[in-house]
């Protein structure tokens, strides 16, 4: 008899936007459309702070991650971000995804991702890069283009919990949509399921 393939799913961990931060940062993307700089725009409701990203995983460690969340948030206190920034990986002048992000990161988000990360690599996953605390709102359809100079007012975000999403197809639109799985307030091991 064969052997039915178990179903993966698409996880990442990451920070949610507070409504305010993310009206402000649609509005700079707003901003940015406004310019014709062509690019897929990112729909506000998906607008997120990365932390580790973890990729497709065997459904049914969808605890176990939630878990590993929980722990390396109990290890981290609540901390401020400001957005105050537009850039582009790799390069303003050959910008393939378009972010906002934070000039000064800061100990405590540089600390609070090299935890969360260094926790699932205990967990068998890897990461090739270090984290860098952007919201992406934008993949240039052509990424010769240099990104246009667009002003960014400075947007507080407040980190108060950390969240494990999952990353689901939305064929309807031809993107994907997130769902939150879990989140964990920073400072506590209680986490919530949702």
């Amino acid at each position: 008899m064969a052997q039915t393939a178990e179903r993966k799913r698409r996880f990442f961990a990451g920070i949610a936007l507070s409504d305010v931060c993310r009206c402000a940062c649609a509005r700079v993307a707003d901003e940015l459309r406004a310019t014709g700089f062509a690019a897929r725009y990112e729909a506000p409701e998906k607008l997120h702070v990365t932390l580790a990203f973890l990729g497709f995983v065997e459904a049914a460690r969808a605890d176990g991650l939630a878990k590993i969340l929980a722990a390396a948030a109990d290890r981290a206190q609540p901390f401020s971000l400001v957005i105050d920034k537009l850039g582009a990986f790799p390069h303003e002048r050959n910008a393939r995804v378009v972010y906002l992000g934070a000039r000064e990161q800061g100990t405590p988000f540089r600390r609070l991702a090299a935890d969360v990360r260094s926790a699932y690599a205990a967990a068998g996953f890897e990461f090739a890069q270090d984290p860098v605390a952007h919201v992406t709102i934008a993949r240039a359809k052509d990424s010769r283009r240099s990104l246009p100079p667009v002003g960014v007012s400075p947007i507080a975000l407040d980190v108060a919990e950390i969240a494990l999403f999952e990353s689901l197809p939305d064929p309807a639109r031809k993107t994907s949509r997130y769902e939150v799985v879990a989140t964990t307030a920073l400072g506590t091991t209680v986490w919530e399921r949702r």
